[in-house]
């Protein structure tokens, strides 16, 4: 291939920028010189951009760079363009990194419900006494008026997030009716065992999470009080 853009020193003096064979990405550098975003030749900037191809990733790119340096001046380069992976291409390898089908899904839900369960089942609530305050805005319980006591403590909420939101994993959630969309992107678990003890669920949805994320994904749990 002949390259004859006007830009064609610039990119020589990157190892790693001619392409061959083993192209997996492509470099676009920004118009201030001093930032290169990467894209994987599966995304639409990696398919249409008119730029270098190279097998080298962000990594590789800057090791070979200093290599470089030190083989003709004696020391590490003092100045790199700043280089990264684009977003759309952090989104995909993200998306594209666990495929599951319907039944390995189930499967893998299952499995971090049962986690879940005895984790859930095994915590120990800290019990809690509702009843009256003895002034308006006290925090102490007048126990000549009718109180209750609640073994299981604090009343709330738990659940498990997702993200992405269009990963494999969260659409069978979706479809399979566990998962819905999340407040602040991805999607939601809910943990529906456990009454209503805050403390019980919030063990469920760490020990659910921590499930998924030995999967490789990213999971994390949530909770809030009643």
């Amino acid at each position: 291939m002949v390259d004859n853009r006007p830009d064609r020193n610039w990119w020589s003096c990157f190892p790693g920028c001619v392409p061959d064979s083993d192209f997996a990405y492509r470099i676009v550098l920004h118009p201030d010189s001093h930032k290169v975003t990467w894209h994987t030749l599966e995304c639409r900037t990696g398919q249409n951009a008119r730029s270098r191809r190279t097998a080298l990733t962000p990594d590789q790119r800057n090791k070979a760079l200093n290599d470089k340096s030190i083989q003709t001046t004696g020391h590490a380069s003092y100045s790199l363009p700043r280089n990264h992976m684009a977003q759309c291409c952090l989104g995909r390898v993200t998306r594209d990194a666990n495929k599951y089908t319907p039944t390995q899904a189930r499967r893998l839900f299952a499995t971090a419900r049962a986690a879940g369960l005895v984790a859930g089942n095994g915590s120990t609530p800290i019990p809690m006494v509702v009843g009256t305050p003895t002034t308006l805005l006290g925090s102490d319980i007048d126990y000549h008026k009718r109180t209750a006591y609640v073994a299981d403590g604090a009343c709330g909420f738990a659940w498990v997030v997702i993200r992405p939101g269009n990963s494999s994993l969260a659409r069978h959630a979706v479809r399979q009716g566990i998962g819905s969309s999340h407040y602040r992107g991805g999607i939601s678990i809910w943990i529906d065992d456990h009454g209503q003890s805050v403390d019980r669920k919030r063990n469920h949805a760490r020990a659910y999470a921590d499930i998924l994320r030995g999967e490789g994904i990213n999971a994390y749990a949530e909770s809030r009080l009643d």
